[in-house]
């Protein structure tokens, strides 16, 4: 299995998003297999630079990600999107990435996408007023259906959010994921992004199964400086788990 940390998930515990990779390393450097470098607000992905102890380090690993801001932009033909791909191809040709995962409530126009020149991934949502419909399988298999070009992130603790079980969503859109955001939620309505080991054992009974899908699995929680231990037990679960599922 390849398994991954989202910098998202240690935002709050370093000072930038290029501190996140620098903690990322110290503290999980060996026990994983590649990082998602996530951004939420334009401004900060904007002014994101790599130095070079952050590029030994990714690339080193098997996979690198990218997690497009999300807030302060929308994607289409306007100056804000050249100007987000001339910054994803300058972090790709430092590192190679496998793959750009977008919100797509915030995508005006899906062909824009193809001018990355890279792997484009959408991601299914949570609930909310502003995000109705790109949160059930149904409606994001017919979407892909349509768009065969584009791959799917399945966030699950999102799925949850919104009462859907991995099952569903590995029954209906299995082939088209690419890779899994790992996370929790106890029930419908939240969205929490709790890591596993924080969770029920019947709520992580339901995501065992998205274990042994193959997929490069990227853990994104949203953690305190306190609670960064969780992840190596986290990762140590993680492994077990997709080695005997149940």
């Amino acid at each position: 299995m390849l398994l991954g940390i989202s910098t998202g998930s240690i935002w709050r515990c370093s000072e930038s998003r290029l501190g996140s990779v620098h903690l990322v390393e110290e503290k999980f450097g060996g026990l994983i297999d590649g990082i998602e470098l996530c951004f939420i607000e334009w401004n900060e992905f904007s002014e994101f630079e790599l130095d070079e102890r952050a590029k030994r380090f990714l690339g080193q690993l098997r996979f690198v990600s990218l997690h497009a801001p999300c807030s302060g932009i929308e994607y289409g033909n306007n100056r804000k999107t050249k100007q987000a791909f001339g910054k994803i191809k300058e972090i790709n040709k430092a590192v190679a990435l496998r793959h750009v995962t977008f919100h797509p409530n915030h995508v005006r126009d899906f062909s824009a996408l193809r001018k990355t020149g890279l792997r484009c991934l959408i991601e299914n949502l949570s609930d909310g007023e502003t995000r109705k419909g790109w949160q059930f399988p149904a409606e994001l298999k017919a979407f892909l259906k349509k768009e065969k070009w584009l791959g799917l992130c399945y966030d699950v603790n999102h799925g949850l959010s919104n009462g859907v079980e991995p099952k569903e969503f590995l029954e209906k859109l299995g082939s088209r994921i690419e890779c899994v955001h790992l996370n929790a939620t106890e029930r419908a309505g939240e969205a929490r992004h709790h890591l596993l080991v924080q969770s029920s054992a019947a709520v992580v009974e339901k995501i065992v199964p998205v274990l042994a899908l193959g997929k490069p699995l990227i853990i994104e929680a949203n953690l305190e400086k306190e609670q960064i231990p969780l992840i190596g037990k986290e990762i140590s679960f993680a492994r077990k788990a997709a080695e005997n599922p149940v």
